[in-house]
């Protein structure tokens, strides 16, 4: 805004819904204006959804109608007069300020939703700039008001110095922009993109650049005011009235809403009552909450078909669309819901009835975020606080009084695909942060890229904490856990919840204890394809007994459709021990699926084979996924334990891993930022030493006796392969 070069670049935005290629925004120097430096940055507005969908978001809940009001009435005159709103949008405050008597009123907006504001509203919109538009042209304005829009234009010391023109000799300016102190690495996700809104914005102001452009401008009169993620402007030739920052004019603006609720368009008064109904709750205004509940139900009934007494189908509705499509699913859906079970809870409803409302509010915020991110900055906020009344609703449902902790307690985010016929990953992992990190999110992501679906089970000590599910495709059905019971508590929780996992065709356990090698995956997965028998599993192992290494096994349809097995996951216990999850359940499951359920086993990668036929006890207790790992993933396994190459408690060779990785497909900087993830407090760095498994040979016979086998079990692998290569030389 300054005109000065001097800058440093700042962050670049990727291209998404709306911006049709990367962008890259720089930090002047001088005045303190984020500005993106690429050519032609605003496209957004040639996107087909765009045109398609904004309006509708904007009436539903995009627009902040109080927020546009604040400025206004931050002056303590109590003003009123004939105001010109440029950019007006939809021209919300036009409307307001003809149908509250506060003056004539007039709205410029070029853009197509100002057309269908006017006709909607009733009001009087010119469909021009300001320079122009002839049918104003010798009008003088007692206030000219201009809300988020001058970062939309290129040119911003022209664009004030051309409207100022429209204003009398004692009239304001009154501007908002977004704010440069909000784009740090530390502020939220979602509020940073809407403040960039790539594809639409030129800049972000800072407090000092705007207050210089409009001194430059030649106003003797101005205040800036930096709310923290928005700037309000006021500026004059006369002097200033007042100003108070705080909205105030509460019990005026829901008059308005009132008022508003009667407009023949559904999505106008859909809007409308909604805000009341947000709006009165959050200020302690129950009678008018509730009053405007009451006509939320009818409008949300009658023109949306949304029956908040039965909303399976607006939430079927909302998870099939691929888009916005808000014409359909209102953008105030999701956070509507809320606000239905917050006003229900306070008349005393059933907490079944309120936890139905709150867990469709979730998923369809959810589905609001993914799709459109930078204009769903409510959903983004109001998901937390849906998270954390489904938890509290939780534990009042399960009657336990004060013990939290034996609680299976889950929160569906992505509702799953019916199961039926499908093949279906439930992925179980855990996450101590806001973020799943990219090595778990690619292992996800490769997998639906091999026709796999999968429902993500999280584990978080903490799930009603926010979470950003930027790195995973928006296909991945997500369902969030309190921390308890290992991943066979993930599975069988995750299984318990869906009513169709039995009539999948197979479902596959898999959890976030292996890094995935991408270029092996489709060869393994067909070698699976091919398998016939009920369970199958990648590696097993003979330590403490015989059983199938579970960080991923199939169950094929006839494992799910039967009986015992079904019943052994219905029953599975809650278990705080890992020992006892382990040996309860990981050792004794293949045995159980043979000889309790009378299912057919298969183990893709076994001991017999690797070992060449030797006796079971020389290897029987062996690592295979830890002291094999690279024979393994040379007979096409794709999988490489995380505790082998963070921790490597066998002490075994690793040197070649990143080698290993490079080869076939994987990324070392995603599994190196995987492992640096801190755990119990420790943070591991690359370079560190190993820990060992410290042998002590004198301790006893028994462990001298071991060791020496494991010595004569590797010396005769290697003999074994060494003649196996001379056989066939000689064939």
């Amino acid at each position: 805004m300054c005109a000065k070069s001097d800058s440093s670049p700042l962050l670049q935005v990727e291209s998404g819904s709306y911006s049709q290629k990367d962008l890259h925004m720089n930090l002047c120097q001088q005045c303190g204006t984020a500005y993106f430096t690429d050519d032609d940055p605003v496209d957004g507005y040639d996107t087909q959804d765009f045109a398609q969908d904004y309006w509708y978001n904007y009436v539903q809940n995009g627009a902040g109608i109080s927020a546009m009001l604040e400025p206004i009435f931050a002056l303590k005159s109590n003003p009123t007069g004939s105001l010109l709103d440029i950019g007006c949008g939809f021209g919300y405050v036009p409307h307001f300020w003809q149908t509250m008597g506060r003056g004539d009123a007039i709205g410029l907006e070029m853009s197509a939703y100002g057309r269908i504001g006017a006709e909607k509203l009733g009001i009087t919109v010119v469909p021009e700039y300001y320079a122009n538009a002839e049918a104003i042209k010798d009008r003088r304005f007692d206030y000219v008001y201009s809300s988020e829009v001058i970062e939309h234009v290129e040119d911003p010391f022209e664009f004030i110095k051309e409207i100022s023109t429209a204003l009398s000799d004692d009239g304001i300016l009154i501007l908002t922009t977004p704010s440069a102190t909000i784009l740090t690495p530390t502020s939220n996700k979602h509020v940073v993109l809407a403040t960039l809104s790539p594809g639409f914005h030129y800049f972000v102001s800072s407090k000092s650049a705007l207050s210089d452009l409009l001194t430059q401008s030649g106003f003797d009169h101005v205040k800036v005011h930096d709310c923290g993620h928005r700037l309000f402007a006021w500026a004059s030739r006369k002097a200033l009235p007042d100003i108070e920052i705080g909205f105030s004019a509460w019990d005026l603006y829901l008059d308005y809403l009132k008022i508003l609720s009667d407009n023949a368009d559904h999505h106008v008064a859909g809007g409308a009552v909604y805000r009341g109904m947000k709006d009165s709750y959050n200020l302690g205004k129950f009678d008018r909450a509730d009053w405007f509940y009451e006509c939320f139900k009818k409008v949300a009934k009658e023109g949306l078909d949304l029956d908040l007494a039965d909303i399976k189908p607006a939430l079927d509705l909302s998870r099939n669309r691929k888009q916005l499509d808000n014409h359909l699913v209102p953008s105030w859906m999701g956070c509507a819901l809320l606000y239905a079970g917050l006003i229900e809870g306070r008349h005393g409803h059933s907490v079944s009835n309120r936890l139905r409302l709150i867990s469709g509010s979730i998923e369809v915020m959810q589905k609001e975020i993914d799709l459109g991110a930078q204009f769903a900055g409510e959903p983004a906020f109001f998901i937390e606080v849906a998270k954390q009344e489904h938890q509290k609703l939780s534990y009042l449902d399960s009657e336990i009084g004060g013990d939290k902790t034996d609680i299976d307690y889950t929160i569906t985010l992505r509702q799953p695909r019916p199961m039926k016929g499908r093949d279906v990953c439930i992925f179980a992992a855990y996450t101590s942060s806001d973020r799943i990190s990219d090595a778990t999110a690619n292992y996800i992501n490769e997998l639906q890229n091999n026709k796999i679906d999968v429902i993500l089970c999280l584990a978080m000590d903490n799930p009603a904490q926010a979470l950003d599910l930027g790195n995973i495709n928006n296909d991945t059905a997500i369902i969030l856990r309190k921390n308890n019971g290992y991943d066979f508590g993930s599975w069988t929780s995750c299984l318990k919840h869906l009513a169709d996992w039995h009539e999948a065709n197979r479902v596959l356990l898999v959890n976030d204890s292996m890094f995935l090698l991408p270029d092996l995956l489709p060869t393994f997965l067909k070698k699976c394809g091919e398998c016939t028998e009920d369970f199958i599993a990648a590696t097993e192992s003979y330590v403490r007994q015989h059983h199938a290494q579970t960080y991923f096994m199939i169950l094929q349809n006839k494992a799910l459709q039967s009986i015992a097995f079904r019943n052994f996951i219905e029953n599975f216990p809650f278990l705080s021990n890992k020992s006892d999850v382990i040996q309860n359940y990981e050792i004794s499951l293949l045995s159980s699926i043979k000889n309790e359920f009378n299912l057919s086993t298969r183990i893709l990668f076994p001991m017999n084979d690797l070992f060449c036929n030797m006796p079971q006890e020389t290897y029987a207790g062996v690592n295979v996924s830890h002291s094999y790992w690279d024979h393994l993933v040379s007979q096409g396994l794709p999988f490489i334990k995380v505790e082998l190459i963070r921790d490597n408690p066998l002490n075994v060779g690793i040197l070649n891993w990143k080698t290993v990785f490079l080869a076939n497909g994987g990324s070392v900087s995603s599994a190196i930022d995987h492992m640096s993830i801190p755990r119990d407090g420790k943070v591991w760095t690359e370079n560190q030493p190993r820990s060992h498994t410290n042998i002590d040979l004198d301790s006893s016979k028994k462990n001298r006796s071991e060791f020496l086998t494991i010595l004569k079990e590797l010396n005769r692998v290697r003999l074994n392969a060494r003649a196996r290569r001379r056989d066939r030389a000689k064939k």
